[in-house]
């Protein structure tokens, strides 16, 4: 397993962490999602067989959240 952690500035309520959190835990490979709406962060631990960061970023990004 590997973790990756992503910037996502338009995270302003617990409603769009939660949200982000349901949808990528669903995506193959992913273990665990963590969401920090302070830092506006979510950190995602991932099977690297199964999906990279940047298909997780992808993902995030065509929910409608910018993503850094």
């Amino acid at each position: 397993m590997e973790t990756a952690t992503f910037n996502v500035p338009s995270i302003s309520c617990s409603a769009c962490s939660s949200k982000i959190e349901e949808n990528v835990r669903e995506l193959k490979g992913i273990t665990n999602v963590y969401s920090d709406l302070k830092s506006q962060q979510i950190k995602v631990e991932y099977n690297p067989s199964d999906i990279s960061p940047q298909e997780i970023k992808k993902h995030i990004a065509q929910m409608g959240y910018e993503i850094i």
